[in-house]
């Protein structure tokens, strides 16, 4: 079956209101489960393990793994990143204060914090973009929309009232911009979430190679 905006908002009913404990505990396992290995190495039988059932029980609720994947993509994307994470961060693209480097570096603070809440939730993601082509183009179009489109408007601004280069294309600017914050947040919670460092100063070097550059002169 292909996946869908609308399937997903379907799912996320069923998402919400689970028919009882058990599917309850299998959602809530499936979702680490995905999130440590992903889909393709996700079995049921682990699933069904580390939700405390027996497969029997698991395919009651959910006829196959893609059944139970679907779900949990309705509550990462409808339940979580929309309404949390793209709401929240819009606002802030949309704030435009103090300056840019105050704007910047805020923004980058608040992804770090929402994210080292719920860090499963970035690896869920990444899997899923990965692995399904149908959610990323529908992750892709809610994120132009939502942020892209925000970024380059706010680039613009900055632009405007010359605290930034103008002779830089505004849609190349958020392009960087977002490939910098991402690695950050990717390196930090995916790939060495046990590195050492400090996010405050972390961040602040990222906006000073970000907006400086790393060329000795400056002059």
């Amino acid at each position: 079956m292909k996946l869908t905006l609308k399937l997903l908002q379907n799912e996320l009913i069923a998402y919400k209101n689970p028919q009882s404990d058990k599917e309850r505990d299998i959602i809530q396992a499936a979702e680490d489960v995905f999130a440590e290995v992903g889909f393709t190495g996700a079995t049921t039988a682990e699933l069904a393990k580390r939700a405390g059932v027996t497969e029997r029980t698991l395919f009651k609720y959910f006829p196959s793994k893609f059944d139970l994947y679907k779900r949990i993509l309705a509550g990462l994307l409808l339940s979580t990143i929309i309404p949390g994470h793209m709401s929240d961060l819009k606002e802030r693209l949309e704030s435009l204060k103090p300056n840019f480097k105050d704007w910047y570096i805020s923004i980058l603070k608040a992804r770090f914090e929402a994210v080292s809440k719920e860090p499963k939730k970035l690896k869920l993601l990444l899997g899923a973009l990965l692995f399904s082509k149908e959610f990323s183009e529908i992750f892709g179009n809610l994120w132009k929309i939502n942020l892209f489109d925000t970024s380059v408007d706010a680039i613009r601004y900055f632009q405007e009232i010359g605290e930034i280069r103008k002779d830089i294309d505004a849609n190349q600017i958020v392009r960087a911009s977002f490939s910098l914050g991402a690695s950050f947040l990717i390196t930090k919670f995916v790939l060495a979430p046990k590195l050492l460092m400090n996010p405050n100063e972390e961040i602040e070097t990222l906006f000073e190679i970000f907006y400086n550059g790393i060329t000795k002169d400056q002059s």
